[in-house]
């Protein structure tokens, strides 16, 4: 075989902010050859980022390579001069990261953002420099280029935002891209599109793709190779076709078992017992062992776990390789009861409206309004699920809000316990707050950083349950603990202390602590491992089916609507394009929109392949709504009609409706 184009040889890198050294990497070892793509999937906090950084020697202050050689060309990067490193940072290895918002600068426009990475490694005319930055914004996909040349970072969509990290990342025309989660923020509509341009790219170019992704369906839709990384090493290095036909490791079996789908509906989801262990501790034998059910004797007693070589383009670090595959595939898992009947009330929504004055001038005058949410309709009963599904901007959290007069609401109805909550003031709101609650996207926000766990778990008891006594107060909340799966004693600790995964929980116990009858889930997984994702499935399932609980659950994943759904309500620009069944939606979309949703949603699984059903860029303003369908500027199949009017309701069965012309014969 040819020389790699990039070979990372027995790299160890810790952190020494603290007493005990952090050991982020610990001896990782794999190539990288000319036109591969090779994928880096594992966990938050198993070292897949600090390995990308640590190659490219941009590691913070408090770390340090400690050992190993990366080798570029057959040239070690660690040892060469920081001034030849420049020279080939950037220009011969470019990186794309994982946050577009932070990477680039919000007082630079995007044209000189781009120029700069040009001219730091190229010496060229200011007009031959802009010449090609402008056909390199056309090239990632971003329409109008010279005039978004001009345009600053916050005035551009997630998806165009990290076209534009694409774009100065390929300006010098790599030899290898590092793309550090480069679609983890997106919709899926966006995602699709981005990995469709770094595939084409590639291709154009000829160059290699260091992907770093805990998402199975992307690798699957682009990598050569696999690497698994678990607390600081690779367990597992295999070609795609073998690594999704029979992957080796325990864990990255495990990561397989954790995906949410329609077939596992009434099941819990497999999940894995305790947590990645602390890097700052000697390790002893595998790494994974306390979290494995096949351990035995030698897995814990090896100073350290060998590599097994299952073929010529699979191997894994486990002492049980040949011995497990059967018992892997027969997990035993917690099958949920189903329940027959649901006792509590329901919510019903009828042409609800939010919509938010655009003022301008020195007094401040309206001119026109923003229509966040512009006559939606759906119910939610006890003890089921609607999920709210859509692109970023399209008013599903404005809505979830709402609900809960946490924004201002326009007109509409909303019916709960026979009274329209949209017409009560706050005083008269106050007292159905403890029964509609809210689980917030972002768990470490939503907890204010300087009160205990415990303080935070009783702030919503005190204030709508003031006859409580303490004690019944400090009872009820480390009840609640348990219930989620925390331990009393965490009431001492800060929410800083804690995993994504258990600060998820934590708001999870908040929301719980008034025992709510119906709960806004607005994307409770979205930046959880699949892994933790599985555990908080399991969680509000289980709790679901113990409290009857209704669930409005805001998300872009249909993967986890698949599993947690039982009806799902389609939006697009403040209106619900379709709705029914989680059958009907996933099984049978109709409208154009929605089979775009789910055509560019990525699956590892190779007999679900489809053919991606690619959109314009970029949805119309809430501010100035198209006058019929909103969606016929983005539409393949629109008809004279969408253009002039917005279509009436059709139903396409009992259970399932849709906005569309195609279905509309009136």
């Amino acid at each position: 075989m040819s020389q790699p184009l990039l070979s990372i040889q027995g790299l160890k890198a810790q952190f020494n902010s603290s007493s005990d050294p952090v050991r982020a990497i610990d001896g990782v070892s794999f190539d990288i050859h000319e036109g591969e793509t090779f994928a880096l999937v594992g966990e938050s906090g198993c070292g897949k980022s600090v390995t990308a950084l640590a190659a490219l020697r941009l590691l913070p202050s408090a770390a340090q390579v400690t050992e190993g050689k990366v080798f570029y060309r057959g040239v070690d990067l660690l040892r060469m001069p920081e001034m030849r490193m420049r020279e080939n940072r950037g220009a011969r290895i470019s990186m794309i990261f994982q946050d577009p918002m932070t990477a680039l600068n919000p007082v630079m426009c995007i044209g000189d953002q781009i120029a700069e990475a040009a001219v730091t490694h190229k010496k060229a005319d200011a007009g031959e420099v802009r010449k090609n930055v402008i056909e390199l914004i056309k090239q990632v996909g971003i329409s109008d280029a010279e005039d978004r040349y001009h345009s600053f970072p916050h005035q551009l969509s997630g998806g165009m935002r990290q076209r534009v990290l694409i774009a100065i990342a390929l300006t010098n025309d790599p030899d290898l891209l590092i793309a550090d989660e480069p679609t983890t923020a997106l919709d899926v509509t966006i995602q699709a599109q981005i990995l469709a341009l770094l595939k084409d790219l590639q291709r154009q170019r000829g160059m290699s793709l260091w992907l770093i992704t805990h998402d199975l369906g992307i690798v699957s839709s682009m990598a050569d190779t696999v690497a698994v990384m678990y607390a600081g090493q690779l367990v597992e290095v295999s070609s795609r076709d073998a690594f999704f036909k029979k992957p080796a490791h325990p864990y990255s079996q495990r990561l397989f078992d954790a995906i949410p789908n329609m077939d596992n509906r009434e099941e819990a989801l497999v999940t894995l017992p305790g947590s990645v262990p602390s890097l700052s501790q000697e390790f002893i034998g595998c790494r994974f062992a306390e979290r494995c059910e096949f351990k035995m004797k030698a897995c814990l007693d090896n100073d350290v776990v060998d590599w097994s070589i299952i073929s010529e383009s699979q191997q894994a670090r486990c002492c049980r390789i040949g011995d497990i595959d059967i018992k892997l595939t027969e997990a035993i898992t917690e099958t949920y009861q189903t329940i027959s009947k649901m006792d509590g009330e329901s919510l019903r929504v009828n042409d609800l409206k939010v919509h938010f004055p655009i003022k301008k001038g020195l007094l401040k005058r309206t001119v026109g309004q923003v229509k966040a949410v512009d006559g939606v309709s759906f119910e939610i009963d006890a003890g089921t699920t609607t999920a709210l599904v859509g692109e970023s901007g399209c008013g599903k959290t404005t809505l979830g809000k709402a609900l809960l007069q946490l924004v201002p609401i326009t007109s509409g109805v909303i019916n709960y316990k026979g009274q329209n909550l949209a017409t009560l003031s706050e005083s008269d709101f106050q007292a159905h707050r403890d029964q509609l609650q809210i689980i917030f996207q972002d768990p470490f926000s939503s907890m204010n950083p300087r009160m205990l766990v415990g303080e935070i778990l009783e702030e919503g008891l005190r204030a709508l349950q003031p006859d409580l006594v303490d004690l019944a107060i400090e009872e009820r909340c480390e009840s609640l603990l348990l219930k989620v799966g925390l331990t009393a004693d965490v009431r001492l600790r800060y929410p800083h202390e804690f995993s994504g995964g258990q600060r998820q929980r934590l708001c999870i116990a908040r929301a719980l602590a008034v025992n709510p009858s119906i709960i806004v889930c607005d994307e409770p997984t979205s930046a959880l491992d699949v892994s933790v994702q599985a555990q908080v499935l399991n969680l509000l399932k289980s709790l679901q089916r113990e409290n009857s609980l209704g669930y409005l659950f805001i998300t872009h994943d249909l993967s986890v609507v698949s599993y947690i759904a039982d009806n799902v309500a389609v939006m697009y620009l403040g209106r619900i394009v379709e709705y029914g069944t989680v059958n009907d939606i996933l099984n049978n979309p109709s409208h154009p929109y929605t089979k775009a949703l789910i055509a560019a949603v990525p699956t590892w699984d190779s007999a679900l392949e489809k053919q991606v059903i690619k959109l314009p860029d970029e949805m119309p303003s809430p501010s100035s709504p198209p006058v019929g369908c909103h969606f016929y500027a983005r539409c393949s199949e629109a008809k004279p009609e969408c253009e002039e009017n917005y279509p009436s309701t059709s139903d396409i069965s009992p259970t399932h409706q849709v906005n569309c012309w195609l279905y509309n014969n009136a």
